[in-house]
C-alpha cells in the first residue's frame, strides 16, 4: 500500500448531481402492471387505457429512466428500465401489429404457444436479474422476485392452464405492481425528508472486501488532502510513512466495524494514542480531529463513487453508510481528543 499511495498518480473525482430516476423507471412500471392485471384477473377487458399506458408510461418513462441510469453508471438499472421499457413497447405492438397491418403475414395475431414462449424467456430474463438484486435491497428482490412469478404464471397460461391460471396470474401481477410502486415511493419519501420513511431493506452498508478493494485509493487521497488543506498545515512535520501506518490500521478498523467484528478496545485505544503522539509532536487539536474528518470524507467519497449502493437504487443504504461512518469517526475523535488531552483510557467512556 505503501508504494502506491506516495505516486503522483492523479485522480479526478466527479460529484454526481443529477436525480434519482429509479422512482420514475420503478413507479411507470408498477402503475403499468397494476392496471394490466386487473385486467388479466378479469375485471374489465383490453382497451385503449392499457395501451397507451404500456406504451406511454410502461414503455417511454422506462426508456427514459434507464438513460439517466446510464449516465449515472448503474448497469443494472440501466438494462432493467430500457428492458422492461421495451417489453412494454413490444406488448402493445403485439396487440396492435395485427389491427395496423391486416392481411400481412409477419404481422399476424401472435396464437397462444408464441405468447407462452415469449412470457417464458422474459422469467427467465427476469430471474438472473433477479439473482442480481440479492446485492441491492429486500424491496427490489421483492419486486424481481414477484415478477419472475408472474411471467411463468402467464406462460403457463398461454402454454394451456387456462381461465384460472389466467385469474392467479392477474392477481399476483397486481402484488408485483404494487411492490414496484411501495419501492417507488420509497425512495421519494426517503430522499424528500432525508430519513427512512418507508424501509428499502439494504442487505449492508458497505459490501465485503470494499476496503481491501479501495484502501489503496481512500489513504492516498487522505495524504493528499492532508498536505493540500489549509486546515492541517501542521502536519508538515509528520512523515508520509507514519501517515501510511496510521491510515492502513484506521481502514482496518473501518473494515471491521462493518463487518460486524468490532474490535471497540483496539479501535478505542489506537486513537487515544494517536492523539497522545500528536500532542507530543506539538500539532494543534484542531487540527487533529481536522485530519480524522478528512479521512471519513474519503471514506465516504470513495464510497460514493464506486456506487456501494448501486447508484440511485438504494438511498437508504447511503443513509446507512453516513450513519455507521458517523458512529465511527465519532468515538474516533472523542478518543483521540482524550489521548491529546492525557484523560485517562477506557474503551468503556464513549
Amino acid at each position: 500500500m505503501a508504494n502506491s499511495i506516495t505516486s503522483n498518480e492523479t485522480v479526478t473525482k466527479l460529484l454526481d448531481t443529477n436525480a434519482n430516476p429509479a422512482p420514475l423507471g420503478l413507479m411507470g412500471f408498477g402503475l403499468t402492471t397494476v392496471l394490466l392485471n386487473l385486467h388479466n384477473a378479469g375485471l374489465f377487458g383490453l382497451s385503449a387505457m392499457i395501451l397507451a399506458m404500456g406504451i406511454f408510461y410502461g414503455g417511454v418513462a422506462q426508456i427514459i429512466a434507464g438513460v439517466m441510469e446510464w449516465k449515472k453508471n448503474n448497469t443494472f438499472g440501466t438494462l432493467a428500465f430500457t428492458s422492461y421499457g421495451l417489453f412494454w413497447l413490444t406488448l402493445a405492438g403485439i396487440w396492435l401489429f395485427p389491427t395496423m397491418f391486416k392481411g400481412a403475414g409477419a404481422a399476424a395475431g401472435a396464437n397462444e404457444t408464441a405468447l407462452a414462449c415469449f412470457f417464458l424467456f422474459w422469467g427467465l430474463f427476469t430471474g438472473y436479474m433477479f439473482i442480481g438484486t440479492l446485492k441491492l435491497n429486500r424491496a427490489l428482490q421483492v419486486v424481481f422476485g414477484l415478477l419472475t412469478i408472474l411471467f411463468f404464471l402467464l406462460a403457463a397460461r398461454d402454454f394451456g392452464g387456462g381461465a384460472v391460471v389466467g385469474k392467479i396470474a392477474g392477481w399476483e401481477g397486481i402484488l408485483t405492481g404494487l411492490s414496484a410502486i411501495y419501492a417507488a415511493m420509497a425512495q421519494i419519501l426517503n430522499e424528500t425528508y432525508r430519513r427512512v420513511i418507508l424501509p428499502l431493506g439494504p442487505v449492508s452498508q458497505l459490501p465485503k472486501g470494499f476496503v481491501q478493494s479501495h484502501g489503496e485509493e481512500i489513504a492516498r487521497m487522505w495524504l493528499t488532502a492532508l498536505r493540500e488543506s489549509a486546515q492541517t498545515p501542521s502536519y508538515g512535520v509528520v512523515s508520509d510513512a507514519e501517515l501510511v501506518s496510521a491510515s492502513e490500521f484506521a481502514l482496518s478498523q473501518v473494515d471491521e466495524h462493518f463487518s460486524g467484528r468490532r474490535a471497540e478496545g483496539d479501535t478505542a485505544l489506537f486513537f487515544h494514542k494517536l492523539g497522545a503522539t500528536r500532542a507530543a509532536q506539538g500539532l494543534p487539536l484542531p487540527e487533529l480531529i481536522g485530519a480524522i474528518l478528512l479521512f471519513k470524507r474519503e471514506v465516504w467519497v470513495t464510497a460514493r463513487t464506486h456506487g456501494v449502493w448501486e447508484s440511485a437504487m438504494d438511498l437508504q443504504r447511503a443513509v446507512d453508510l453516513n450513519r455507521e461512518l458517523g458512529v465511527f469517526f465519532d468515538r474516533a475523535v472523542y478518543h483521540a481528543t482524550a489521548g491529546y488531552t492525557g484523560y485517562p483510557f477506557s474503551k468503556d467512556t464513549f
